[in-house]
């Protein structure tokens, strides 16, 4: 046990029985799915954290009358598993109702409120350790945990406290079938997202979820926003991402990451696979180099505007408008960064963000087979694996399907090789972002897109006094920048 709170007895008067609970709030190195990337909690994250006047709450409703308080009503104990705790409810309905509700194992699970201090992210297995927890603001007993794992038994006067020795894997206080560590994702939560912008009413249960949802904060970075702002069910977000990835070039090919934004990430890059030895000399790890990038937070705005009628579509119906109109959206003003973005307010471009020299371009004021394969060679080795060319449509047929060797034949007349186009062998990726007589030739794997709250939208009625119509804003936090700069190559074709 590494600390413990400060402790005091309290006498319980003949006859009264107090209403004890015990859990474990926040759990040590175990997984919890966090839509797109898994979250630890270091078994050291809690090291020097102030546990005086810390709040337990019930699904992180601040608004209401604490359940305890530490250290008088509540104590917080670091061990080996992680925070665990021991609460004194209040002899009042909703201390009853709690008690009750813990006892019967309708409520069996915990969360907590907090600011992190240091992360490491492990890109390749898309993990995010949490090293060091800054500050602990409130632990909640929830209807459904990010961490599963978490845990919170009723006792009865007299027992022992037990948690030294609670498994919460043969314990059968835990279901074996855990409910979905993203909350987001629950139907409940989805049904309850639609109704409110349809403005229809909610049933008990959707009404929970959604306040469920709101509490684990995932909109927390959307700050612009109001708060009746909700982020999109994980069902939505999902087909926005597939459909956003089919229909537009780059954005199909680029890597796509969901981690915090100003977190500096590490991303493999290619090196030496084997190198001759010299007898006896010291042999060296061949780990691949790492190339640090750190996404900041970029706001995109699309305001969507319906007839008051809407009310009466049904959910399947509104949630395929808003998942067209919001893949249009992300899609487009992404898919036109990733190409072009100046770095200010939105992503950063391949065409602007990187520095383009001698060494990584190829300039001419009529474009031949030759200059393709120059920047072909231009590739360094460890990324030609994975590279393609990419260019607008106008540059594929008005330029490089035009041309013709010395006796006036074409030289690339295979334009479709099993669906796919290919020069030199090489995949063709078709981007209309990309200005007319540019070609790129890079590994687009080496460029990052990191959307890392989903998508918020909030309805409002205010203009619909005289138009009839309702507003729906959505915001979409995001940004994008080359990871790997020589990656890329270019072939640009100069006046005449």
């Amino acid at each position: 046990m590494k600390k413990q709170t400060q402790t005091r007895a309290y006498n319980v008067r003949a006859g009264e029985s107090p209403l004890i609970i015990e859990g474990t709030a926040i759990v040590f190195d175990k997984p919890a799915d966090m839509g797109g990337y898994t979250e630890y909690i270091s078994r050291n994250a809690l090291d020097g954290v102030d546990f005086e006047n810390i709040t337990l709450l019930v699904n992180h409703n601040g608004a209401g009358i604490p359940l305890a308080r530490s250290p008088k009503t509540l104590t917080l104990t670091i061990t080996d598993n992680g925070l665990e705790m021991r609460a004194e409810l209040p002899d009042t309905e909703q201390g009853r109702s709690v008690y009750e509700a813990v006892k019967r194992g309708d409520m069996s699970e915990m969360s907590f409120a907090f600011d992190i201090a240091e992360h490491i992210f492990d890109a390749e297995k898309r993990e995010c350790t949490i090293t060091k927890i800054a500050a602990v603001y409130e632990i909640s007993i929830v209807n459904r945990a990010a961490y599963p794992q978490t845990n919170v038994q009723a006792r009865t006067a007299g027992e022992e406290n037990t948690m030294n020795n609670f498994n919460p894997i043969e314990s059968a206080v835990m279901n074996a079938a855990q409910t979905p560590a993203d909350t987001h994702a629950a139907p409940e939560y989805r049904s309850a997202f639609y109704k409110r912008l349809l403005g229809k009413d909610l049933t008990e249960g959707e009404t929970r979820a959604f306040a469920v949802a709101a509490a684990e904060k995932r909109a927390d970075s959307f700050n612009t926003l109001s708060n009746s702002a909700a982020v999109i069910p994980t069902q939505t977000l999902n087909e926005v991402v597939k459909q956003a990835r089919n229909t537009n070039g780059l954005y199909n090919e680029v890597r796509l990451f969901n981690i915090p934004s100003n977190l500096s990430v590490p991303v493999g890059t290619p090196t030496d696979p084997a190198s001759w030895h010299v007898e006896g000399a010291a042999v060296d790890r061949n780990n691949a180099d790492n190339a640090a990038v750190t996404f900041s937070g970029n706001e995109l705005v699309k305001v969507l505007s319906m007839s008051a009628a809407a009310r009466r579509m049904e959910i399947d119906a509104f949630e395929s408008y808003i998942t067209q109109e919001l893949r249009s959206a992300v899609s487009d003003a992404i898919g036109a960064a990733i190409v072009n973005g100046s770095g200010t307010g939105q992503p950063v471009g391949i065409l602007s963000g990187i520095a383009w020299t001698k060494a990584n371009t190829v300039s001419t004021k009529a474009l031949t087979a030759d200059n393709l394969l120059d920047a072909i060679a231009l590739m360094p080795a460890g990324y030609a694996g994975g590279a393609k060319f990419a260019m607008s449509t106008a540059t594929l047929f008005g330029t490089v399907h035009k041309m013709k060797d010395a006796d006036g034949r074409y030289l690339f007349t295979d334009t479709e090789n099993g669906g796919v186009r290919r020069l030199f062998g090489f995949e063709i990726v078709l981007d209309d972002n990309i200005p007319a007589g540019t070609i790129l030739f890079g590994n687009f794997r080496y460029y990052g897109v990191n959307i890392p709250q989903g998508v918020a939208v909030e309805m409002s009625r205010e203009s619909g006094f005289t138009s009839g119509l309702i507003d729906y804003r959505a915001l979409c936090i995001a940004d994008g920048k080359p990871i790997v700069p020589g990656a890329f190559v270019k072939v640009e074709v100069t006046a005449a």
